[in-house]
């Protein structure tokens, strides 16, 4: 298994042409972060405050597991932008291989670069990916919400995906099958078609020929929140 702490010389830095990348290169930083070999720039569950560019160095994201052993996903090297996501908490944890230097930058300055960028592009899809699975993967590890709310949940992270992704997030297709739904919710199909049913009846959802139509997503955020049971 890869470890998050390696030697300078375990790492291979990109190409520098690969690394340039003018739209993400230009973006303007709150402030400078040095990490040493070692160091933690954020942890699983963290607030998500910032986006980090690597300016130096390299970063290995990775879960923690059980068995005190972690999953590696990913790694971070010079011109990468790390900590893009929807979620308000962070999913992974992100740990300085070497020494590291990094630029702060503010949340809502991120976006138009990346949709200039497609490095960066690729970089916030798997991000988004890793959030759905994780976010699955947390409704059955933890003490779960209400089932409600878990439905609600599910729904506002597929459609924030979808509108990444170019496509209507007012559209939940019937690719996510019924049951498959329900096991990554932990629930019963029966449970299930319960607060599908309650949905539809609060004029949130409604059936579509692709799937399910989502007719107020604000609200369904609420829901997801436990703001409006």
């Amino acid at each position: 298994m890869l470890t998050p702490v390696q030697s300078e010389s375990a790492v291979v830095p990109r190409d520098a042409a690969d690394t340039a990348d003018t739209a993400v290169s230009h973006l303007r930083a709150d402030e400078a972060r040095t990490l040493a070999a070692g160091e933690v720039l954020f942890r699983e569950g963290d607030a998500r405050r910032h986006v980090f560019r690597v300016d130096t160095g390299a970063l290995c994201l990775y879960r923690s597991l059980p068995d005190g052993g972690q999953d590696v996903l990913e790694f971070a090297f010079p011109g990468d932008l790390v900590g893009l996501g929807y979620l308000d908490s962070h999913v992974a944890t992100a740990q300085a291989t070497m020494v590291t230097t990094l630029s702060c930058l503010p949340r809502d300055s991120v976006d138009p670069a990346v949709e200039q960028s497609a490095r960066a592009r690729s970089r916030l899809t798997t991000a988004i990916e890793r959030e759905v699975a994780y976010l699955k993967d947390a409704l059955v590890r933890r003490v779960q919400p209400a089932p409600l709310r878990r439905v609600a949940a599910l729904f506002v992270t597929l459609s924030r995906y979808n509108g990444y992704e170019g496509r209507d997030p007012a559209v939940i297709t019937d690719s996510l099958k019924c049951g498959a739904a329900a096991g990554h919710l932990g629930m019963s199909v029966d449970v299930l078609a319960q607060q599908l049913t309650e949905l539809e009846a609060r004029g949130l959802i409604e059936p579509c020929d692709k799937g399910l139509r989502l007719l107020d997503i604000d609200t369904l955020m609420r829901v997801a929140d436990g703001l409006d049971d």
